[in-house]
């Protein structure tokens, strides 16, 4: 059962250091979980906290009939609380892929919308400077010596 439950804790790759020590009558059980990589600086502090979660060691100190008595169910709890820390990470991973994916989505559509228009060559020239100019009547000075 103990080697089944480190089986199910450990994703692909990971690995976990179990070590038994001797002291006096007791023996010292320590689970040490050892995460792939390391947290980006960039990292929000939630996501810190998980990977922090997840890097807790298992630590018990007891004599071996208490171990035998009790430790396969201390491992399974601590696996338990483990898996629901690696889904909160899977979860939280995935909000800022997502999130990520919309941002580069939004700025796309914001630098398409200020992207001036070109002008199909079949379009008619705008000539608002001659419509301005037909529009005004035209201005004719008259003296003594004009014909009119």
């Amino acid at each position: 059962m103990i080697f089944e439950t480190f089986h199910d804790m450990l994703k692909n790759d990971e690995r976990i250091q179990f070590t038994v020590t001797r002291k006096g009558d007791q023996l010292a059980v320590l689970v040490q979980p050892v995460l792939q990589g390391s947290a980006d600086d960039k990292a929000s502090e939630a996501i810190q906290s998980l990977r922090a979660a997840l890097s807790m060691p298992l630590y018990v100190v007891t004599n071996p009939q208490a171990l035998d008595a009790e430790f396969p169910r201390s491992l399974a709890d601590f696996a338990d609380v483990r898996e629901g820390g690696n889904n909160d990470l899977k979860d939280a991973m995935s909000r800022i892929k997502e999130a990520g994916k919309q941002a580069k989505a939004e700025a796309a559509k914001s630098k398409q919308a200020n992207k001036p228009t070109e002008k199909s060559r079949f379009e008619e020239p705008d000539h608002q400077d001659d419509d301005t100019a037909s529009a005004k009547p035209a201005e004719i000075s008259v003296t003594d010596k004009s014909l009119f």
